[in-house]
């Protein structure tokens, strides 16, 4: 049944497509009013042209049958002069206005009749007005505050901060409402750029080195939201970051910046334990140098900028060797180092300062082009190339190694074109294509060389390419394609759409696929003794050691949405809005089956009272259409843009981080295959590893952990409700206050099935939850068998109070409290 209704969707959007119509992240504002005489007739053909003054670009349409105008697809920041002229009457102009990202600037033009002067009104402070398109629960940091606010990581992280319901740690995991920090989307110039695959903490892609995917001097502005009842926006159950990139104007303008942080200009080691006394951090120095320049290559026409920027940062770790509570002595520690060197040909590095570094280059271009009054395109790429070195540091139990750290380098380049068209007085269209590639290739340090492990006392020696780097590496292409075609009919402002990313996955993951030798003591290793342990993971499906293997989880899959949405200005005071849309995530690659599993093993599963839902091997979720309707309003109280209640109640449909079902290409009992054995001696020689068979075993096929899917697996999707109250006041501030609910509809959660029903149960302790022996395997062919299925369960809200001030005479700020649950 659903097949049937995917093809006409499908066509439905290609249909769309046609139309010259494709935005998932906003890109640019708008401006809305209306012309009228002073006795309150309206003027039907009145010209409106909006000029954004830095770049002489010109936006122009004429007032319809109502006199009414809109104005689209306009260049976020200004200053702008918006001018409406009628034969026989005075022109009415504003000037100084600023638009915000996402925003719709209301305009009321008056004309004067029988007057050939220009009735000029100089509007100030425009940057401080309220939103009156906004519904939901959103924020937006503009230039003048990224340039401004203090940044310590120079991420877009840091910025998020400035939107009380959002909450980060220090490794930049951004969390939004309560939700999973893998559940946000993020998006640079309306194109998909977060770590879809789902391995970095901070979300953004190169995330997992410590490093940004592009410099901040390349960003214009930042939209944070968190309930938006637009149904264009969409991607997420957490939040949403939308950030638009600089671009030139036709003045010449350029900056070279140096920044620098060292141990002198942070604080002391940070602590909630009282009983804890901070500390001086360590000595560490960051660097960052930059540069950037925008302006005109043809006047008014074709503008430039460029923006490049390095880091360096290096961050001893060093070690006071008579904290080491093992039992080898410096001596002992530095003659087994000698023998690696001398027997191995492997420098295992030092142990007592083991230095984290990261160094990052970046370097993004964009142009503008203003093809004409109604056509405006876009075109820009950015590279970034982030190196860290993560060097483990010795502690008082365990000797690490300078080389047995990470070399992790990440370069991600990501492109994107955008055409905005004014095709007639009452319709518009926005499209974005947008495409990513990213290499994250997680490598040993030093030489490759076999992991050893020694015990000595209470701590250990390590040595040796670090155990889960040997064969790690992750490949990301995602292909976004975007378009918002818009008609204005009255008071309606009808929007057809749709979104559609694509992604190409390879994701290499082999734990210890070198080999790793375990002695009981050091003497052990000296005197070429068999180790008592020895582990290692390899591929099945060919002989590969290290990266290149086949044994990567590599698949194709695609998430399609169409929505349609009505926004309707009952009146100058009230705006609802009310849409649909319609999300279809799919995968286009089928894990390996395994008929074996599926015949036996599953029969196990259900006879002991497993219910798998239809779950089998080889078989990924179905296709599932993820229906998110939405409604929302905005009231203005006084019409005067400076009271206004807004809020809305809808449905968000998040993808899938594609770590989670990556793990079905790879977790099939077929691909990936280990061996356990005891008292063999250690090989140093990374590429001639024994597996199984070299050592008189045979690879248990199939065998291993399986991963596997319920038959109607759904995308995760919460419903938010929110309501809130925006103030202005004089002297630039303004009080927010917001309150948000959101429900889980589906969410994710995995259950190993390989394990014997319960007999008994905690005792003694405040629960008695069910104990389960997991020795007791159903299937002993396999390890475990997990089962990842949806639950409705779960729920959080959200209450907040803010009170900002615009940075208005230099000085703006925030102050917000926020209580929450989840």
């Amino acid at each position: 049944m659903l097949k049937r209704i995917i093809l006409p969707v499908v066509v439905l959007g290609f249909l769309l497509l046609n139309l010259s119509s494709f935005g998932q992240g906003n890109t640019t504002s708008s401006i809305t009013g209306e012309v009228k005489t002073k006795s309150g007739a309206q003027l039907i053909g009145a010209a409106v042209i909006a000029v954004h003054t830095p770049s002489g670009t010109k936006y122009g349409t004429i007032a319809r049958e109502d006199g009414h105008f809109d104005l689209s697809g306009l260049r976020i920041g200004g200053p702008y002069t918006i001018t409406v002229s009628y034969s026989g009457y005075a022109s009415d102009q504003v000037s100084d206005v600023y638009l915000q990202l996402g925003q719709s600037y209301k305009f009321k033009a008056i004309l004067d009749e029988n007057t050939s002067a220009l009735s000029e009104v100089i509007v100030g402070a425009a940057k401080s007005g309220l939103n009156n398109s906004q519904t939901g629960a959103e924020s937006i940091i503009d230039a003048d505050q990224i340039n401004n606010l203090p940044t310590v990581s120079r991420s877009i992280a840091d910025f998020a901060r400035t939107n009380p319901m959002t909450s980060v740690d220090g490794d930049n995991v951004l969390s939004v409402a309560g939700n999973n920090n893998r559940y946000n989307s993020i998006f640079i110039d309306g194109a998909v750029n977060n770590d879809v695959f789902g391995l970095a903490a901070s979300g953004t892609n190169g995330g997992q080195t410590g490093g940004s995917p592009i410099s901040l001097d390349a960003i214009d502005q930042i939209q944070l939201v968190v309930a938006p009842y637009d149904v264009t926006i969409g991607g997420f159950a957490g939040g949403g970051i939308n950030a638009v990139t600089r671009s030139g104007t036709n003045k010449t303008e350029a900056s070279v910046y140096s920044l620098t942080r060292n141990q002198g200009l942070a604080g002391k080691t940070p602590t909630d334990n009282a009983a804890v006394t901070p500390e001086k951090l360590a000595d560490f120095s960051a660097n960052t140098f930059g540069a950037r320049v925008g302006g005109a290559i043809t006047k008014d026409k074709l503008f430039y900028f460029v923006s490049i920027e390095t880091q360096r940062q290096t961050t001893p770790q060093p070690f006071n060797f008579a904290d080491y509570t093992g039992t080898s002595s410096a001596s002992q520690i530095d003659a087994f180092r000698s023998k690696l060197q001398n027997d191995y040909n492997y420098d295992a590095g030092g142990y007592l300062d083991n230095p984290d570094e990261l160094n990052s280059n970046k370097v993004f271009i964009r142009f503008d082009y203003n093809m004409s009054q109604k056509h405006k395109l876009m075109v820009r790429h950015s590279y970034a190339y982030n190196e860290q070195i993560d060097a483990n540091r010795s502690s008082a139990n365990a000797i690490n190694f300078y080389n047995n750290g990470i070399f992790f380098p990440s370069t991600t380049n990501s492109s994107a074109v955008e055409l905005t068209s004014q095709l007639s007085s009452n319709k518009t269209n926005n499209l974005i294509l947008g495409y990513t590639r990213v290499n994250d290739d997680r490598d040993p340090m030093g030489e490759n060389m076999p992991y050893v492990v020694i015990r000595d006392g209470s701590g250990t020696i390590n040595a040796g390419s670090e155990q889960f780097s040997t064969a790690n590496q992750l490949k990301q292409n995602v292909l976004t394609l975007t378009d918002n075609f818009k008609i204005y009919s009255g008071k309606h402002q009808l929007t057809f759409g749709t979104h559609n990313e694509f992604y190409n996955m390879y994701n290499l993951f082999v734990r210890q696929n070198y080999g790793v030798y375990t002695f009981d003591s050091l003497s052990g290793f000296m005197n070429n003794l068999s180790a008592s342990d020895y582990d290692r993971g390899y591929s099945l499906v060919d002989n590969k050691t290290g990266d290149g293997s086949k044994a990567a989880a590599s698949f194709n899959a695609m998430q399609l949405g169409f929505y349609a949405q009505d926004e309707f200005a009952v009146n100058t005071k009230l705006k609802l809005s009310g849409g649909l849309r319609l999300d279809i995530p799919m995968f286009l690659t089928q894990p390996t089956d395994n008929q074996l599993f599926n015949e036996t093993t599953i029969t196990t599963l259900e006879a002991a009272g497993k219910d798998l839902a239809g779950a089998k091997a080889g078989q990924a979720p179905k296709a599932q259409m993820m229906i998110s309707p939405r409604i929302g309003f905005n009231y203005d109280l006084n019409d005067d843009n400076k009271n206004i209640i807004r809020g809305g109640t809808g449905i968000f449909t998040s993808r899938v981080p594609f770590v989670w079902p990556g793990g079905m290409y790879t977790n099939n009992g077929y691909t990936v295959g280990g061996v356990f054995n005891k008292k063999i001696p250690y090989n140093g020689d990374w590429q001639n590893q024994p597996n199984a068979t070299d050592l008189g075993a045979t690879d248990a096929v199939p065998s291993g952990e399986m991963n596997l899917f319920v038959d109607n697996f759904k995308y995760p999707q919460v419903w938010k409700t929110s309501v809130g109250y925006d103030k202005a006041l004089n002297n630039g501030f303004k009080v927010s206050f917001e309150a948000l609910f959101n429900k889980t509809l589906n969410n994710i959660v995995a259950s190993n099935l390989n394990v014997a029903n319960s007999t008994t149960n905690l005792t003694g302790g405040p629960d008695d939850r069910a104990l389960y022996n997991r020795s007791a395997a159903l299937d002993k062919s396999y390890s475990y068998i997990i089962l990842v299925d949806n639950t409705n369960k779960g729920y959080s809200y959200n209450l907040s109070a803010q009170v900002q001030r615009a940075g208005k005479e230099g000085v703006s700020g925030s102050l917000a409290y926020t209580f929450g649950e989840s």
